[in-house]
Parts: structure tokens; sequence; C-alpha cells
């Protein structure tokens, strides 16, 4: 049974927006009609309820997918709205706030999309962490001036928590690598969300927050890129441009990736499409492959993931440098040799081609149990004991 997550009051007179058509590309229409009164009460899961409002209303409503990979329960997230004689903005605003969301506006249509909070806690977020989000949100901070310390501005943040009687409370954890006197410029207006939002906003500070349980936790940036790069993927990439490959993988992980300027550039031609199947996989674990083919390395930075390429020449030149890469050696000092096949010497090379084949006779009694039929049927060839 699903427990409904909000049920939204706004104003009191009742007034219904006549419905209006849009032109494909038309933000200056959608923008007019966010202005106009709404009135509408609305019960049922999330996709539903915003289907309903776009009806009502003739506005486009576009939900990011990984929307649904942060709500208790998904798609099936059930959602009471009533809203009496108030603009669609301000009902839009409402509504996602009290479910950890925002939105924007583009030029065909409203996009519902995770909060900054929200996307940094990187899992399904609990009802009383969206019951956090929303109450920061909901709540002044009231601060008498907008220049603080990181200290400074996670006291008043625990303070405004007590005066409140919240059950929530600050959690700092400032590490080796946040300083609590950094300078933070803090909105006079702000609410409680947006003045913890300015510590990520400050490239000063190297801080950022999000709710965990019954905590709202401050730490340092790369802490919460170490945790999203731990969410797993499912995903599937058959012969795909790397460009590509990198773009799916930071979208699902929800942080920046930057490349050095010509990084791609210096991958040798037959690296640039690669083939990948992650099964639940880390999306770290993919970073990590794609290093060991195509020489791409990276470091972890506060502001996500940058991407260098180890290989300084843009076309390898010497004889046997075009050799496949056969295996990666991960070295104590986190550094990464790559071994191409033309490197390993005879007797080692037998003994990794073994091991292939055991493990191909491994996949194919599995294959077997699992009553799997191959479209095509492997080819028959002899296996040179000595290569």
């Amino acid at each position: 049974m699903r427990t409904k997550l909000a049920f939204i009051v706004l104003g009191l007179a009742i007034f219904l927006a006549p419905a209006q058509s849009f032109a494909a590309d038309t933000s200056a229409l959608i923008n007019e009609a966010m202005d106009k009164l709404v009135s509408f009460q609305l019960e049922g899961v999330l996709p539903q309820v915003m289907s309903k409002i776009e009806e009502q209303t003739a506005v486009p409503i576009r939900v990011q997918p990984n929307v649904y990979d942060l709500l208790p329960w998904g798609e099936q997230t059930n959602v009471g709205v009533k809203i009496q004689n108030k603009t669609l903005r301000d009902a839009l605003t409402s509504i996602s706030q009290h479910l950890g969301l925002t939105w924007e506006l583009g030029a065909q249509a409203v996009t519902i999309k995770p909060s900054p909070a929200l996307a940094r806690l990187g899992r399904r977020a609990t009802v009383e962490e969206l019951g956090a989000l929303a109450m920061l949100s909901e709540t002044p901070m009231g601060l008498a001036g907008d220049k603080l310390t990181v200290q400074q501005l996670v006291d008043a943040v625990d303070q405004k928590l007590a005066a409140s009687k919240s059950s929530f409370a600050v959690e700092f954890r400032p590490g080796d690598q946040l300083k609590a006197d950094a300078p933070v410029n803090v909105p006079r207006n702000a609410s409680v969300a947006e003045a913890l939002e300015s510590l990520t906003k400050d490239d000063r500070t190297d801080a950022t927050w999000y709710p965990w349980g019954k905590s709202i936790v401050i730490v340092p940036r790369e802490q919460v890129v170490l945790q999203q790069l731990r969410k797993t993927i499912n995903r599937r990439f058959n012969n795909t441009e790397l460009s590509q490959v990198l773009t799916e993988l930071s979208q699902a992980a929800g942080i920046d990736f930057e490349l050095e300027a010509g990084a791609l550039q210096r991958v040798p031609p037959e690296f640039r499409r690669i083939t990948l199947l992650l099964d639940s996989a880390p999306i770290r674990q993919a970073l990590d492959d794609i290093r060991g083919v195509t020489g791409l390395d990276y470091v972890i930075k506060p502001g996500g993931v940058y991407l260098w390429n180890q290989n300084p020449n843009p076309t390898p030149t010497v004889a046997g440098q075009n050799s496949p890469i056969f295996a990666t050696l991960q070295l104590d000092n986190g550094m990464t040799l790559f071994l191409r096949e033309n490197d390993l010497p005879p007797d080692i090379r037998q003994f990794a081609e073994k091991k292939k084949q055991q493990e191909y006779k491994r996949l194919r009694e599995m294959m077997k149990d699992e009553n799997f039929v191959p479209t095509t049927q492997p080819a028959t060839r002899a296996v040179k004991e000595d290569l």
C-alpha cells in the first residue's frame, strides 16, 4: 500500500484558468501561462498528476527520468495536490519543494528535475528526508548580514533548526579539506535551503550538503563526488563513441565530467568506439574500464571528474605501439601500467590464453544452464598452445 507523500493547499478562492494551445517553440507563451491563476485538486501517482496539470493548463510538463530514481516509490510515489487561485508558477514551486524537486522553464516545456541537494543524496530518499528538504525550503534563514564564514553559517543553521524544534540537526564533517573559516556570501532573503546552497555555489568554501536520515550533512565536495561515483548503473554500450559513453556516465552520476583539451583526439582511433556491459556496476568501475582500454585517466575534484590522456602523442609512431591492450597493472603508488600484447613474454601470453579459454568454457556452461540459445554459433578453431 502506498503512503500519500504530500497534500498541498494554496489560497482560498477557486479559479480555473482556460486552456491555451502553444506553438512548438514558444517559451514566451509558456512563461505567460505560468503567471495565470489556476485551481485544481488532484490525487494520484506523480506522472498522472503532472499529466493532469498539463491537460488543464496546456503547459507541457516533462519529468526527468532520474527524478523517479530518487523518490521513495519511484513512479508510484503518490501525491495529493489542492491548488486554489494561485499562479501555475507558485503551484509548481510548492509541489516540487514538497517532493525535494525543482523546475525550470525551457523553450518547449517545463522540466521537473531533482533539487541539487536531492541529487547529491545519490539514492532513493526517505519520506523524512524529503520532509527535511521541504522544511528547509520554506523556513527563512533570517540572517543579520550576508557575509559569514562556513562555521558561522553552520552554527546559524543549527540554531535555526533548534529554535523551530525540528527533529533534524546539522552534522558538520569538514575533514582535512574544508576550511571552517572560509568566507561565504548568503543572499539576505534566503531560505535555510538557499543559505546552505550558498556553500556549494561559492568556490571558496569547497563545501556542499545533503539530507541523510535525521541529519543535514555538510561535507567537502569531493566526498559527494566519490559518493556519486559509487552509484550503480545498468547499461550496455555496443561499439559506442567514447564521447557518448562519457556523456551518459556523467548524466547517470549527476556530476560534471571535464575533459582535457585534445584528450579524445589522442586516443588511438581503434579505441575511440568501445563496448561495455555494465550490470549493476559502479560508475567508477566503468571509468576504470575505460582507462584500461583508452588511456584516459581521471582525477576526482571538488566540482566533479577531470579526465586527461596519458598518451602524449595523438598518433603512435613506434612500431608495435598500436598493439591491443591485453591487461592493466595497478601499482602500489596508484599508477596504472598498460600491457600490450607485443610486450608480453610468450609464457605469460600462453598462460593468459589458457585462462581465457577456461573462462569461455565457464560462460558456455552458464548459457547451457540458463537455456540460452545464441543466434549465431561460435566458429570452430584450433587453440594454439604457443602464441
